[in-house]
Formats: C-alpha cells, sequence, structure tokens
C-alpha cells in the first residue's frame, strides 16, 4: 500500500512537471517579438542600444524606426510611452532604442549632462545606422520626443539623407540648425504646449514657433501650396505631398496635450498611428490591439 502511494505521487509530480514544462514550450512558440542589447565603442565611450523586433523575418518594405528618448527617460520608459510595440508584433516594423547619455541627447547645446559633457552623439547615430540595417535593406526613419526631436532636427541638419525620413514630437531645432536638405518630414505639436510655441506671439521657450518651422521645412522640400488638411476631433494633420525629390511633408496640429507624447484620444490619432502611416505609405488606421 506504501509503495503505491509513493508510485501515484510520483506520477501526479511527473505529470505537474510536464504540464509546466509545456507551457514554458508553447510560451516560448507563440512569442512574437525579441528584444536584444548591443553596444559599441564611438569616440572613447561604450554606447549601447536596444533593437525589438518581430521573431518572424521582417519584410524588406517594413521600416526601422529608431526612437531618441525625452530627457529623463529610460529606453523602458521611453518603449511604455511611444506605444510603438504592437507594429513588431504585426511583424511590421523593428524598432531601435540608442540610449542617451544619462538619459539625454546633445542637440548642440542642449540639453541635460549629454550636452555639458559635450557628448558626440551625432557620431553615435552615425556609426549606429550600419550597424541596425547593414546593407541598407529597409527604409530606416529617426523618431525623437522633446530633447529627442531637437537631437532628430540636429541630425536633418548635420547628416542629411542619413535617414530615410524624421518624425518630431514637441521639439524645435536648436539655433543655428536650419533644415536645408529636403527630407520626408512629420512634425507634431500642440496649440498649448508651453515648451514650444504653436505661432508667433504664442508662449514657449523654444524658436521658432511651430508653423514658422514647417513653414520653413516646406520651403527646403519645395513643396507647393497646394496641401490637404484631415480633421478629428482634436487634431488637425495637414499634408504636402508634391515637394521635391519625392519628399512628403505632414504637420499634426492637437489641441490637446501640452508638452506630452501625443496618444489615441477617441478617433483622434496619436503619434504612433501617424508615424506607421506615414512612414509606410498607408492608410491611418486604428492602433492594432
Amino acid at each position: 500500500m506504501k509503495r503505491r502511494l509513493i508510485l501515484a505521487v510520483a506520477f501526479v509530480v511527473t505529470v505537474a512537471l510536464a504540464s509546466v514544462g509545456g507551457t514554458k514550450i508553447i510560451n516560448a512558440l507563440e512569442r512574437k517579438t525579441y528584444t536584444t542589447t548591443y553596444s559599441m565603442q564611438v569616440d572613447g565611450m561604450t554606447r549601447s542600444w536596444e533593437v525589438i523586433g518581430p521573431v518572424a523575418a521582417l519584410p524588406k518594405s517594413a521600416p526601422i524606426i529608431v526612437m531618441l528618448s525625452g530627457i529623463a527617460a529610460s529606453v523602458s520608459d521611453e518603449v511604455n510611452r511611444d506605444r510603438f510595440l504592437p507594429y513588431v508584433s504585426n511583424d511590421t516594423e523593428e524598432l531601435v532604442y540608442p540610449e542617451g547619455y544619462q538619459e539625454s541627447w546633445n542637440a548642440g547645446g542642449c540639453c541635460g549632462k549629454a550636452a555639458t559633457k559635450n557628448i558626440d552623439d551625432v557620431a553615435f547615430l552615425k556609426a549606429l545606422v550600419p550597424r541596425v540595417d547593414p546593407g541598407h535593406q529597409h527604409p530606416i526613419f529617426l523618431v525623437g520626443y522633446s530633447n529627442g526631436g531637437r537631437m532628430a532636427y540636429r541630425m536633418a541638419c548635420t547628416v542629411p539623407g542619413l535617414f530615410n525620413g524624421i518624425a518630431v514630437a514637441k521639439a524645435m531645432p536648436m539655433p543655428g540648425c536650419v533644415v536645408t536638405h529636403p527630407t520626408t518630414f512629420l512634425q507634431m505639436d500642440a496649440t498649448n504646449d508651453p515648451a514650444v510655441a504653436f505661432k508667433p506671439g504664442d508662449k514657449g521657450r523654444e524658436t521658432p514657433a511651430a508653423t514658422v518651422e514647417v513653414g520653413r521645412l516646406r520651403a527646403a522640400d519645395q513643396c507647393s501650396e497646394r496641401k490637404v488638411a484631415s480633421r478629428f476631433p482634436t487634431m488637425t494633420l495637414t499634408t504636402w505631398e508634391n515637394c521635391a525629390s519625392g519628399t512628403r511633408l505632414q504637420f499634426a496640429a492637437y489641441s490637446v496635450g501640452a508638452h506630452g507624447f501625443p496618444f489615441t484620444r477617441g478617433s483622434t490619432p496619436g503619434a504612433a498611428e501617424l508615424i506607421y502611416a506615414f512612414f509606410t505609405k498607408t492608410a491611418i488606421a486604428p492602433y492594432p490591439k
């Protein structure tokens, strides 16, 4: 009797372990994305970046998006904020998150410790592009929010053509940075942003005003005055497509959100939906669940 009891207990334990092991195997098989951290030496410093991609092979037409975070934000903070991950799970893009120096970017005199230490972030991003996309197999785009947006402008000014397109949320270029090379560009701002003046005369620490900068971008892209305005409850999206060298320009003007990263509000698309549609030349679609 005692021996039968021991055998019964052993059988139950074995079944339980097999069940747990099977669950782990199933979870591994069902996993849709991977995350890997890389590093390299740039200007005598170790610089790191995180790649989040689909487990399945990324189609050649799918974009690689390099995301520059706002100041005082870790990679995980930015991943949670920008909400690009569902597009990776759908096998439609790959994400790259470079790590800023002490959570900041040297956009040319701003901001944080990166500017104080005069960190060469231009060299870092120039070296990063061929590492994340050897042979330029995919369209590769740069996105920046706030401090990261100012850094994205610096790249547009100093290394034009390095990226297939740029999207900036809630940031203006530093003084002296003027985009002159035709560049596919998406600019996102809010009329109530205390940091970025929306139009001349509005309060804001950064210059120029958003409408002035968009005018400069339109001149650089040599876009005609013909435009299309799409209106949403809390945002107007203006598009110029008849620009030089096949470039495109969009301006998303939100009436809410202040200096925060734009997120979906009802039927008004957030930055993630706008950026994906703009870079892939597809219609704006509901945020993937």
